[in-house]
């Protein structure tokens, strides 16, 4: 069992939506009781996902809950179905939850799990029973992580997600990197000049120093795409090895 008791939410993900916006965009929301006459979430679901919410940064106080700065941004986000920002609001909701992150380590060091498997293992690092109410909540973390981008359904499989940026690597000197784009590949370059003396001069002669070209390549694709990306690759070095 886990050492300390991790609170789930008491509803599914849709129905703690409603619940976030609730708090977080009406300035008179402020206790269970008043969300509950704000929004369709009856009061009673409201304080079943108080302490969940509290839990993960979007809530603060004891008996009258207000809506964290984290948590009214998330609650905006949600509000206006923005789904770059939502992804973006729930990731660095995630980043500051061990408990959320383990639960991606958990499934990516076993390369997926079943939706069912992963509710399982949710309810059992929270140290609750595998009952309804609770695996409907550890349903609902699922779709938090979706939600931010760090999990996603491939194969009948829940499969961890990796950060996708198409950026390319900067060089030390502060200039653009170059970058080259296929569809859903990256390959970067990055140029830098070093002092060196060129091939194939005869001893004795003086030349001033002239430069070298050190180059690095990063590759990012899936691995269906190695196989597409390869002439691509060789001819960017050969375009790059070409003299002017």
């Amino acid at each position: 069992m886990a050492e300390r008791e991790f609170r789930l939410p008491g509803s599914p993900y849709e129905e703690l939506v409603n619940i976030i916006v609730a708090y977080g965009t009406r300035d008179d929301a402020a206790r269970a009781g008043d969300v509950g006459k704000l929004d369709s979430a009856h009061q009673s679901s409201v304080s079943r996902n108080n302490a969940f919410l509290t839990e993960i940064g979007v809530l603060q106080g004891e008996s009258k809950k207000l809506i964290t700065r984290r948590g009214r941004s998330l609650a905006v986000a949600l509000a206006r179905k923005d789904r770059a920002e939502v992804r973006s609001n729930w990731r660095a909701i995630v980043a500051a939850s061990e408990f959320l992150q383990n639960v991606v380590s958990a499934v990516k060091l076993r390369e997926g799990m079943l939706y069912p498997t992963v509710q399982a293992y949710i309810a059992h690092a929270a140290g609750q029973p595998r009952n309804k109410p609770v695996m409907n909540g550890a349903g609902a973390i699922i779709e938090i992580l979706k939600a931010a981008g760090m999990l996603k359904e491939e194969a009948g499989e829940l499969v961890a997600t990796f950060d996708e940026r198409g950026e390319g690597l900067a060089p030390e000197d502060g200039s653009p990197a170059q970058t080259f784009e296929t569809n859903e590949s990256v390959v970067s370059a990055t140029v830098a000049e070093v002092a060196g003396t060129p091939a194939g001069t005869s001893a004795g002669a003086t030349l001033g120093p002239s430069p070298t070209v050190s180059i690095h390549v990063q590759v990012r694709c899936t691995p269906d795409e190695i196989e597409d990306l390869a002439p691509r690759l060789k001819a960017l070095l050969r375009d790059l090895s070409t003299e002017p």
